[in-house]
């Protein structure tokens, strides 16, 4: 482990984030402006690992609840390498996540930190930048803010696409995508576990319904971002 010039605290917290694999060709302000999307961060050192083929990098959050989104982040796309990024100390005692996240409408998220915003949204803030995000990543933040019951604008797509699956897929070619990184980068991804749970373990007709929602709240995503990005582009 690298001798980090962050002072470390004694005391464990869960705002320090450890993100290894990171490639050689990325540069500080690279991997800094992609974490930015999970809110402000207070500390930040990049380094090369010990294996002198990637580099390694300390965050220190400024809130909890953007640390937690960087762990989700983990096996995202940077430059050429999927990084990892997990808790810098194992044993701190975490807020209860439910209080930390609230219940944030989608204005009230555009209005306030970033902190504040669905982890679906700031996902689709990360792909409305060009940064490539594969769907079981997408995934984990529908996850998350389903369980804290997180409201946002990608909620008001989900009727229409879960009606018309396959002629969104048709338009916006999500599968062929998945399938293209799949063999560009010799990864196997499944749309979510717990899609892939409930194809094993759920009769096929309730299985199949299963698997078309979560491929819904995916394709929201992705549309949510390609919104943002036109609305970048015409500002």
């Amino acid at each position: 482990m690298p001798n980090w010039t962050i002072a470390i605290p004694e005391t464990p917290s869960p705002n320090y984030v450890l993100v290894k694999n990171i490639s050689l060709q990325s540069n500080e302000n690279t991997v800094k402006e992609f974490f930015l999307f999970c809110g402000k961060i207070k500390e930040f050192e990049l380094t090369k690992d010990d294996d002198n083929e990637h580099q390694v990098a300390l965050i220190n959050f400024e809130r909890e609840s953007a640390a937690k989104t960087a762990t989700l982040l983990s096996n995202a796309l940077i430059d050429d390498c999927h990084i990892t990024a997990a808790p810098y100390f194992s044993s701190a005692t975490p807020v209860g996540e439910g209080e930390e996240a609230g219940h944030t409408s989608e204005k009230e998220a555009e209005e306030t930190s970033q902190e504040a915003k669905p982890k679906s949204r700031i996902a689709a803030e990360i792909l409305a930048n060009g940064y490539m995000l594969q769907d079981q990543i997408v995934a984990k933040g529908l996850e998350y803010d389903g369980k804290y019951g997180l409201s946002t604008r990608i909620t008001g797509y989900l009727g229409m696409l879960q009606t018309n699956v396959r002629s969104i897929d048709d338009k916006y070619r999500i599968w062929d995508k998945a399938v293209e990184l799949d063999q560009k980068y010799k990864i196997q991804e499944k749309v979510t576990n717990a899609a892939q749970t409930a194809l094993q373990s759920q009769p096929g007709q309730k299985a199949r319904g299963i698997a078309e929602q979560t491929f819904a709240q995916i394709a929201a995503v992705h549309m949510e971002a390609t919104k943002i990005k036109g609305d970048k582009a015409a500002a």
